[in-house]
């Protein structure tokens, strides 16, 4: 694919990874030293730890428990009602977050989601069906300062394969 050898498409976020060190340009035949990516291989996901933008399984399984973590699903309500959702998490449809994250009150966010609204230091797992969705809210919640969101690309797909 555009004279690089080895390319993997990441799930959920589409984007390509170089896993061969050399690639060789198509019109010259020279060798082009392409930037090695780390990239950890886990059943049918990739994930790349040297993004502190994207959550891992083992992240989200952790955040579960902590209470300054929150887990967004960011999918529309009748995906959740036939899916469920994963524990802990809240139901923000992506379409919503822009609205929720700046301009709800504390109390309506209580009120509409049963825990305090996160605060811009707090971390929040943004997560869908397959990681398309997240990303945009992961992009859109760094963008109004909530400096430690993230991204789950492997998301409601690989979490629900991990749990049958």
């Amino acid at each position: 694919m555009f004279g690089i050898r080895r390319v993997a498409v990441i799930s959920g976020e589409i984007q390509l990874k170089v896993l061969h060190h050399l690639a060789t340009n198509s019109i010259t035949k020279r060798q082009i030293p392409r930037k090695v990516i780390p990239v950890k291989y886990n059943r049918h996901y990739f994930s790349s730890k040297a993004d502190p933008r994207i959550a891992t399984y083992e992240d989200v399984s952790n955040g579960i428990k902590q209470p300054k973590t929150f887990i967004v699903d960011v999918r529309n309500p009748d995906e959740v009602q036939s899916t469920g959702l994963i524990p802990s998490s809240i139901n923000i449809p992506l379409n919503n977050i822009q609205q929720v994250l700046s301009s709800m009150s504390e109390e309506e966010f209580k009120r509409n989601y049963q825990r305090n609204k996160p605060k811009q230091s707090d971390e929040i797992i943004f997560y869908c069906k397959a990681g398309n969705r997240a990303t945009k809210a992961t992009d859109l919640a760094l963008s109004l300062g909530y400096l430690k969101s993230k991204k789950y690309l492997g998301s409601w797909n690989e979490w629900s394969s991990k749990q049958s």
